[in-house]
């Protein structure tokens, strides 16, 4: 990598097309990114006329080239996980459910559950295959080179909400998420210059918690679509108010930037930053919108 790589990150857009628009406008503000990243729920319940105008929007406004992953809302169209399957993979121009792609330099892996009808009581199951294709994958990059990892659901203990403190948390709501949650964290554990992108849980970036890095690293991708935090009693509740939130990724070599964006009121909301070579995390507020988006 010979120059900073960056990459706009949202996700959670549920059919919410008014907040997309000021979230890709709000990029377009400043320096063109190299990627924009759409992690899952891109559409309210997977129904074909809602891609379509996912499609026309994303058209309407200047943004580098999309990769998606695949989210529950994706398949609340009461028809089978293979027809919301091919229905992703059709509006969006993806070729699989998983993927592997280089931007600059930078992996980036695309994960994705293959039922998507929560039957097992879980929202992802990614299957032998995936898993394998997913630990051989990660296992040809260099420890001093960042991956970006795309998986809309949250791991637990991992970002806000995903702990287990339930006044403060919503482990009734997170815990579970994963079928194959311990060999997940197994693959992910033995590298630490993942960088494990989340949405699904639109817990507001706000929270000291958004971003963690127990051994690889962890960040909350937002919600363009409505804003939730804890209920006290270890669940959840909507927050109050206007919310649209996304993240900006700058990797320059092995360092990794991670700005949490709040488009609302055009704010910063932290910003983290990491090295692949070190497990400290440096944690900065006060970060100019302009220099987060320049």
């Amino acid at each position: 990598m010979s120059k900073p790589v960056r990459f706009d990150v949202i996700s959670d857009i549920q059919g919410d097309m008014a907040d997309l628009d000021v979230a890709l406008a709000a990029f377009a503000e400043f320096t063109v990114a190299d990627q924009l990243l759409i992690n899952g729920d891109l559409t309210d319940n997977g129904r074909v006329r809602q891609y379509k105008d996912l499609t026309k929007h994303l058209a309407a406004t200047a943004h580098p080239p999309a990769l998606f992953t695949i989210g529950n809302h994706d398949f609340y169209n009461h028809r089978s996980t293979a027809v919301s399957i091919d229905r992703f993979l059709e509006h969006t121009g993806m070729s699989s459910l998983y993927s592997a792609h280089e931007v600059g330099g930078v992996p980036i892996i695309r994960l994705g559950t293959t039922d998507g009808s929560e039957r097992s009581g879980h929202y992802v199951i990614f299957g032998e295959e995936q898993l394998i294709w997913f630990a051989t994958e990660l296992a040809r990059h260099a420890a001093e080179v960042p991956v970006v990892v795309l998986s809309h659901h949250v791991l637990p203990n991992t970002v806000s909400g995903s702990f287990d403190d339930p006044v403060t948390q919503a482990p009734k709501m997170y815990g579970h998420d994963y079928a194959e949650v311990d060999p997940v964290l197994e693959i992910l554990g033995a590298h630490p210059n993942v960088l494990f992108l989340s949405g699904h849980s639109h817990w507001n970036l706000y929270w000291p918690d958004w971003f963690s890095r127990p051994s690889f690293a962890a960040a909350n991708t937002g919600a363009i679509q409505r804003g939730f935090g804890p209920d006290g009693s270890g669940g959840e509740q909507p927050l109050d108010g206007p919310h649209n939130q996304g993240l900006r990724i700058v990797v320059e070599g092995g360092t990794v930037t991670v700005h949490a964006l709040d488009f609302v009121n055009r704010r910063v909301a932290h910003t983290a930053e990491f090295s692949v070579s070190e497990q400290s995390v440096i944690m900065t507020d006060g970060v100019a919108w302009s220099d987060a988006l320049g």
